[in-house]
C-alpha cells in the first residue's frame, strides 16, 4: 500500500499565527491548537461497506499525529438518526460520512470547518458547494458521483451520441419475450429520470443567487419538464422498456449480457466489470434533440464535522488527510469511487481511463442539488409521478399533480 505523503502545506496566514505564539501548533486545517492537549480518541462513523481503506487511513493519522481515532462502520441511511440521540449524550462520532448537508444544518447537528484556501482549491468544482449551506462550510468532499451510460460493446459496438441513436438501439435490440433490451434504467426513480427533464429546461427549485432558492418556484411541471417527461413515456408506448423495471433486475439482465445500455453511477463499475470485463464500455448520457445534454445531478459525499465533537479541529484535520490526494486515490483504487479531488481528475490515469472516461465528461455536465431542506419533498410525489407517466396517464396533468403535492409538503414543513 502506498505511503501517504504528509498532508497539505498550511496557509502563509496560520504559519504567521505560529510563529509568533510558540506555545501553539498549526494543524492541517490550517487552525491552530494547544501544544501538547491532544484528545484522548476521534470517533469517525464510516460507511459500513468500505470500512477497511478508511481503518488503514485513520492508522497512519494516528501514527502521524499521536491522535487515536476509532472507526465504527455505520449505514449512511441510520446516522442522522442516530446522531440526534447520541449526539447530546456525548456518544455521537466527531465526524461522520454523508451525502449532502442541507438538512443536517437545518437540524443542528453540524458545525462549520475552517480549512486554509489551498487545501480547499484541491477539491473539484462544485463539491464543496454540496458540502455548504448558507456560506458556512460543514464537511469535506470525498467522493463526486454522477449518472452516466454503461453499454455492452458486444450488443452495442460503439455508444450512441444523441437520442435518436439510442432510441435506434433499443428498437434493434428489444425482445420483451426474452428478457432482451436495447436500454434499460429503474424509470421510476427521480434521480434517474430527472436528467432528461432538466435537458429540456425542467428544474426543481428557481435559483434566487448563490446558493439561495425560492420555495415557491418549483419548475418540474414547465414546458421543458413536460417535453423530457413526454420522451420517456414515448419509451414505453414503443415498449422499448416494461414497466416497474427496477434497478436491480436492470442490473442483472446487464450483467447477464441480455442489455445494450443502461444508466448507472460509478458506483456499480466494479461489478459490471467482473461480469462483462473487456465489453463493457461507459459514454456520457447522449444528446437530446434540442442540441442539449441530459443534465444529471452531481453528488457529493463527504466527511461531516458534527455540531457535538469536542474535538473540531483535530476532526477537522483528520477530515483534511482523509480527502487529500493520496488518501482519494487510495479510497478510489479500493472503492471504484471518483475522488473529489481536481488533480486526481485532471490526471492522464483518469482521462484515458475507458470506464471512467464517460464518467468524466458527464460531471461537466451535472449540476448539484438545491441544498435545501424542502429537498426532501420532492423525491416521492415525482417517484409517484413517473409511475403514472410510465403507465400512460397524461403527462402534463401529472406532473401538475406532483408539483401541487411538492408544494403543499414545502409549505407545511418548510417554510420559516
Amino acid at each position: 500500500m502506498k505511503k501517504i505523503r504528509q498532508m497539505l502545506l498550511i496557509s502563509a496566514l496560520a504559519v504567521s499565527t505560529a510563529a509568533c505564539a510558540p506555545d501553539r501548533e498549526s494543524d492541517q486545517s490550517g487552525a491552530t491548537q494547544e501544544a501538547g492537549a491532544l484528545p484522548e480518541e476521534l470517533l469517525v462513523w464510516a460507511p459500513d461497506g468500505e470500512i477497511s481503506a478508511i481503518e488503514d487511513q485513520a492508522s497512519r493519522f494516528t501514527d502521524e499525529t499521536g491522535i487515536n481515532v476509532r472507526v465504527v462502520p455505520f449505514g449512511q441511511a441510520d446516522q442522522t438518526e442516530a446522531i440526534v440521540l447520541d449526539g447530546p449524550a456525548g456518544k455521537g462520532p466527531d465526524l461522520f460520512f454523508q451525502p449532502g448537508v442541507g438538512n443536517l444544518a437545518v437540524q443542528g447537528l453540524v458545525q462549520p470547518m475552517e480549512v486554509a484556501q489551498e487545501i480547499l482549491d484541491t477539491y473539484s468544482n462544485g463539491s464543496l458547494d454540496a458540502l455548504s449551506y448558507e456560506g458556512e462550510l460543514y464537511g469535506l468532499p470525498a467522493v463526486v458521483e454522477s449518472l452516466a451510460l454503461y453499454y455492452n460493446k458486444e450488443l452495442v459496438p460503439e455508444a450512441p451520441e444523441t437520442m435518436e441513436e439510442l432510441e435506434q438501439i433499443a428498437e434493434s435490440l428489444t425482445d420483451d419475450a426474452n428478457d432482451e433490451f436495447g436500454f434499460l434504467y429503474p424509470v421510476n426513480d427521480f434521480y434517474f429520470s430527472y436528467p432528461f427533464m432538466a435537458g429540456y429546461g425542467a428544474y426543481i427549485l428557481g435559483e434566487e443567487g448563490e446558493d439561495a432558492y425560492d420555495l415557491e418556484d418549483v419548475g418540474l411541471a414547465n414546458e421543458g419538464g413536460v417535453q423530457g417527461a413526454s420522451l420517456i413515456q414515448g419509451w414505453f408506448e414503443k415498449e422499448y422498456m416494461p414497466v416497474g423495471i427496477t434497478m436491480d433486475v436492470t442490473n442483472g439482465l446487464f450483467s447477464d449480457g441480455k442489455v445494450g445500455a443502461i444508466i448507472n453511477g460509478p458506483w456499480a463499475r466494479y461489478d459490471f466489470e467482473e461480469a462483462l470485463g473487456e465489453n463493457l464500455g461507459t459514454a456520457p448520457l447522449p444528446q437530446l434533440d434540442n442540441g442539449e445534454y441530459p443534465q444529471t445531478f452531481l453528488g457529493t459525499k463527504g466527511w461531516m464535522l458534527s455540531a457535538y465533537s469536542e474535538h473540531p479541529e483535530e476532526a477537522t484535520e483528520l477530515a483534511v488527510y482523509f480527502t487529500n490526494e493520496d488518501s482519494l486515490k487510495e479510497y478510489f483504487e479500493s472503492t471504484g469511487e471518483i475522488p473529489a479531488n481536481s488533480a486526481i481528475l485532471a490526471s492522464e490515469e483518469f482521462l484515458n481511463n475507458p470506464i471512467l472516461n464517460g464518467f468524466a465528461v458527464q460531471l461537466e455536465r451535472a449540476k448539484p442539488f438545491p441544498n435545501v431542506a424542502a429537498l426532501s419533498a420532492v423525491w416521492q410525489p415525482m417517484a409517484d409521478a413517473l409511475t403514472f407517466i410510465t403507465q400512460g396517464d397524461d403527462v402534463k396533468e401529472t406532473l401538475e399533480d406532483g408539483v401541487s403535492t411538492i408544494e403543499q409538503d414545502i409549505e407545511m414543513n418548510y417554510k420559516q
